[in-house]
């Protein structure tokens, strides 16, 4: 008996949008999701057909996130369904269900999908995961980015490929999924939630699009997804000039860009250097933008993903967000001996010598203090307001925090400097400078030496 027309229709349009957007290159293990619904059986039976022309190797994966009466109906249906078509499957129910702070429902259960399927394909060897999202998903999705506010790469839609996701019947209406399923006789499950208006999408789908076809443009669902089609060429673009026009320093917690350069592009290409880096919307852009003009060195602005953007002379730095210090209890060093310094993930090792050295310290790592100039025992700290010292080689005392803008101490960084002080003044500002009043001198007799090392290894 012939296959029927609606069936070969949708198979070739599958077909075609395979070899037009390069989604598999055959000999493939392919996870094929599916939920039950038109969509999802329409692509596993059209895979199935196909899966000689390709040699592919498909298994059927199922995630039940306990969201709804009937879910697990579902999954049931999908394991007979395989078992059906001799394929093997994977289904799974979800831990929980309990919603998380601050994310949507539809967020939470989209990302535990996801990564449901790559384990699955994981587990399997495939190389690819294919998802039955049709040119309708696409045309509601660029509407809702629309709707909400976007750039060129959220008109961007559903890309067709991405990494090892694929979508055969992005280029198929829903119509045609239905057709398909009608004329096979196959009977999908539904999802009651795909009706409730609540859902941005579902309100799309039922009272704008409509409009918009009747009154408009009987093909805006193709209009939509053509749109897409062409933003997401734009944004490779654009993605490639920003590349080439800027390449931000990378560092152990984050990227530096020079400011001046950032600031030369074009508005669009800072716009997508920036997001090249950093999982940033629009708004949170515009943000890190506006300090980079500002100008103002050592502001800091919190972003979303636990990063911040600061100035930093002439540098605009994205990175990780930094815990505050805890506070540190005053350390009393051992002299001569070795003091563990916590707080600082540092060793301090000290001892005395009655023999010059033939070289001084730069004073970053070590330094070396007149002995007979210290009164009492050493206590290490970190800085409080209004300390001041007199860096070495000046006959006045700085604010310490005038030292460290002249010395282009990011402002993050000052509260983490460790100081070794003898009752109220600072004789050394540990990773910069001696105080002048603690220095060797040609009169001094015996010579205290001070090193920092990491706490792990001692001093090095």
């Amino acid at each position: 008996m012939p296959e029927p027309l609606a069936a070969r229709v949708l198979v070739e349009r599958a077909r075609a949008t395979i070899e037009r957007r390069g989604l598999l290159k055959g000999g493939e293990t392919v996870v094929v999701a599916v939920s039950g619904g038109p969509d999802s059986l329409a692509l596993l039976y059209v895979l199935a057909r196909l899966a000689s022309d390709y040699r592919l190797a498909l298994h059927v994966a199922h995630f039940d996130h306990r969201l709804r009466e009937g879910s697990a109906a579902d999954a049931a249906f999908v394991a007979r369904v395989a078992a059906r078509l001799g394929l093997a499957a994977t289904v799974r129910a979800a831990d929980s269900n309990e919603p998380m702070r601050g994310r949507s429902p539809e967020e939470v259960a989209r990302e535990r999908r996801y990564a449901f399927l790559d384990e699955v394909a994981d587990a399997t060897g495939a190389a690819r995961i294919a998802t039955g999202h049709t040119l309708d998903d696409q045309a509601e999705t660029v509407l809702m980015r629309v709707v909400a506010g976007t750039g060129v790469r959220g008109l961007g839609g559903i890309p067709p490929v991405r990494d090892r996701i694929i979508r055969p019947l992005i280029d198929a209406r829903r119509e045609e999924t239905e057709a398909f399923c009608r004329a096979l006789r196959l009977k999908p499950r539904r999802d009651p939630t795909n009706a409730d208006p609540a859902f941005l999408r579902n309100a799309l789908r039922r009272e704008l699009l409509p409009v918009i076809m009747e009154r408009f443009n009987a093909r805006a669902v193709e209009a939509l997804a053509r749109l897409a089609d062409l933003a997401r060429d734009d944004d490779a673009l654009l993605d490639e000039l920003a590349s080439n026009a800027m390449t931000p320093e990378i560092e152990e917690a984050g990227v530096r860009f020079e400011v001046a350069r950032l600031l030369a592009l074009a508005p669009a290409l800072q716009r997508r250097a920036i997001r090249l880096v950093a999982p940033l919307d629009a708004a949170h852009t515009e943000r890190v933008l506006a300090l980079a003009r500002s100008g103002r060195t050592g502001d800091v602005i919190d972003l979303p993903s636990r990063l911040n953007a600061r100035l930093e002379y002439g540098s605009l730095l994205l990175e990780r967000a930094r815990s505050r210090p805890a506070p540190a209890v005053p350390v009393v060093l051992e002299v001569p001996g070795v003091t563990d310094l916590p707080p600082w993930s540092m060793r301090m090792r000290t001892w005395v010598e009655t023999q010059a050295p033939s070289e001084l310290p730069d004073g970053r790592r070590s330094c070396v203090l007149d002995a007979d100039r210290v009164a009492g025992p050493l206590v290490v700290r970190r800085p409080r307001p209004g300390d001041r010292f007199r860096p070495l080689g000046m006959t006045r005392a700085k604010k310490l925090g005038d030292f460290f803008t002249d010395a282009k101490v990011p402002r993050p960084d000052r509260a983490r400097v460790a100081l070794v002080t003898n009752g109220e003044e600072v004789a050394w500002v540990v990773g910069h400078r001696v105080d002048d009043r603690f220095k060797v001198t040609p009169r001094t007799t015996r010579y205290l030496w001070l090193e920092a090392g990491d706490i792990e290894g001692g001093p090095r």
